[in-house]
């Protein structure tokens, strides 16, 4: 009885880990489209407010929307740094999970370049690493569908083996 006990809890805990992994790509897949809009809403301020950085910042951190971000919270003109330098330290010390190294760098880039030039000259590179966010959208959705199924079953299967060899 105990044995069969010790079974079930294998192969449950083998099955959890896939389904973590498969989860963990799909909050990949949602961090970057929250991404996407907090880009939206940057051009929106942009282009009809002419918002100054830390006005964006400050708008950003009271958007419900935007809540998994806890770096723009940090992000405050009292703390003696540029708002750039500001920006990237914040993200580099967020608590975001899920993500790769190279969506850090891009969420840190975005900042790096918003103030930096005119309005025009801001828009024009919002815009464009929006497509660049894009394409990791793209590229994460994929890497879901491709791999999910295969942490999953990879899990079960995994857990059924040993069970097996137990047996």
């Amino acid at each position: 009885m105990l044995k069969f006990a010790g079974i079930i809890v294998i192969i449950s805990a083998a099955s959890f880990t896939g389904y973590y992994f498969s989860a963990a790509l799909k909050k990949r897949v949602l961090i970057l489209k929250k991404l996407n809009y907090m880009l939206e809403e940057i051009l929106i301020l942009l282009r009809y407010k002419s918002a100054t950085v830390y006005e964006i910042a400050e708008t950003l951190a009271g958007d419900e929307r935007f809540s998994d971000f806890d770096f723009l919270d940090s992000i405050k003109p009292e703390s003696g740094t540029s708002f750039q330098q500001s920006w990237c330290t914040a993200v580099y010390n967020s608590k975001l999970c899920g993500i790769k190294k190279s969506d850090i760098e891009l969420l840190a880039d975005i900042g790096k370049k918003l103030g930096t030039s005119d309005l025009d000259g801001q828009v024009s590179t919002v815009m464009l690493q929006r497509s660049e966010l894009e394409a990791s959208i793209l590229s994460a959705e994929e890497e879901y569908s491709r791999k999910a199924k295969l942490y999953r079953s990879l899990g079960a299967l995994t857990g059924a083996f040993v069970a097996i060899m137990l047996i």
